[in-house]
């Protein structure tokens, strides 16, 4: 019987320790320059479609420099999953053309061992995107926002907005219709004074304005809920509300778009939006869509790794063609998952995760059919 030496386990370990960071170097140098690549694509894209703005408007150099500078982080969480299958296919169908996937298989290694390191990357990769995402890219993005708002003076506007919800000290919510800062008023207006977010007392009015430092409700009726379920319902012509310490200013600052939150300040506005009985459909698919999308990086690499690790003869350039077009599809999937998700045809969860669920299953089906 052969009888193996007591050395041959750990150098099996340090020949796959050495494989493992080969396949991983190289899969990170293709993504990088695919990263790298997207971005310069990016900023020239950009910079030829707004350079006339820059222009007339006679942005100043620092403005622009802050302006790619703040928007970066925006086009990179969105270039990643280009450039995570486009990584994949390169590092992974360079070496099946080179036949360096065969040798390794030809020694016993089965494709989910050679995959493995590559996969464990994309794990990594998708960890740190979410946490890019949650806390780099909102205010990246609403930074971005009040720098194009500068060099487009145009666009501001005496602070008057529709829409308006806010949450005061006190747990106490402010809907408004509408808000004319002009005259410091505000239509068609709701309040709501919480307890452990219990509804305790609700205002409906038809008008609120700003007098002598204090907010004035117009026209309305006052409702106050007892613990027992009884409803007291009284009607008033004008009615003070010292106890709301918001200012004119803050019914003048813009809500932060989705893009522009992380997911805590996301979640307690839709929270806050359902209390006050608001249709927060919308930004609860943007919220799983916080998750869903970074997650996108590791289905993405696990699928481009297996069509690349199965390529025979196929060139680099055929890899990128494969790639655009499965990012094509991708892309399409997930603005469509979106609109689906927005307009209630799907759950806002379902809407958000569609695309994921389509591509994940096909990496599934690619991998279990693939020589192994």
């Amino acid at each position: 019987f052969y009888c193996s030496s007591p050395t041959t386990a750990p150098r099996a370990e340090t020949k796959m320790r050495t494989l493992d960071l080969y396949l991983t170097r190289r899969f990170l140098l293709c993504l990088g320059l695919a990263v790298v690549s997207l971005l310069l694509i990016s900023v020239v894209i950009d910079l030829t479609e707004n350079i006339d703005t820059f222009i007339d408007f006679e942005a100043r150099p620092g403005q622009i420099l802050l302006y790619y500078a703040y928007r970066m982080p925006y086009w990179l969480i969105l270039s990643l999953p280009i450039a995570a299958l486009l990584g994949s296919l390169f590092a992974l169908t360079s070496l099946s053309r080179q036949n360096e996937i065969t040798a390794m298989k030809a020694t016993g290694i089965s494709l989910y061992r050679i995959l493995t390191p590559i996969l464990l990357c994309a794990f990594a990769v998708s960890v740190l995107a979410f946490f890019f995402t949650d806390r780099v890219v909102p205010t990246a993005t609403y930074r971005y926002n009040q720098i194009s708002d500068e060099i487009k003076s145009y666009h501001r506007n005496d602070g008057s907005r529709r829409q308006v919800l806010l949450q005061d000290t006190g747990e106490q919510l402010v809907y408004a219709r509408s808000y004319d800062a002009l005259h410091q008023r505000a239509d068609e207006v709701s309040w709501e004074r919480l307890a452990d977010n219990v509804p305790r007392e609700r205002i409906v009015a038809r008008r609120m304005e700003w007098r002598k430092n204090t907010w004035h409700l117009l026209s309305g009726r006052h409702f106050s809920f007892a613990a027992d379920g009884t409803i007291e319902t009284s009607s008033f012509d004008t009615l003070a509300l010292p106890s709301l310490s918001l200012r004119p200013i803050d019914f003048t600052r813009q809500q932060k778009a989705p893009e522009e939150m992380n997911y805590a300040e996301l979640a307690n506005y839709i929270e806050r939006a359902t209390l006050n009985g608001e249709d927060a459909t919308r930004q609860q698919v943007d919220l799983h869509l916080k998750i869903a999308f970074p997650l996108t990086s590791f289905i993405i690499i696990a699928l481009g790794a297996t069509l690349g690790a199965n390529a025979r003869r196929t060139g680099l350039a055929n890899s990128f063609g494969l790639g655009v077009l499965l990012c094509f599809a991708y892309y399409s999937c997930v603005k469509a998952g979106q609109a689906l998700g927005w307009n209630q045809f799907l759950d806002p969860w379902l809407g958000a995760w569609l695309a994921n669920l389509i591509f994940a299953g096909l990496a599934l089906t690619l991998l279990w059919r693939a020589h192994k």
